[in-house]
């Protein structure tokens, strides 16, 4: 006759736990629109790229 060595494991809430953690609600967040991005790196191209400042020449 064989001896059982384990408990019997309650199930019972385990799939409203489960139904839970699959239906998390989502982080609320800012999202961009692509041509919002593209107008951003412009503008960060067009900074980069242009010229220094002049500076004033030294008086001698």
């Amino acid at each position: 006759m064989p001896m059982e060595y384990t408990a019997p494991v309650d199930t019972t809430g385990l799939g409203t736990e489960v139904e839970e953690m699959l239906n998390t609600s989502e982080a609320e967040g800012t999202f961009r629109d692509s041509r919002e991005c593209a107008g951003v790196v412009l503008l960060a191209a067009l900074l980069l790229a242009s010229p220094p400042t002049p500076r004033p020449k030294p008086t001698r």
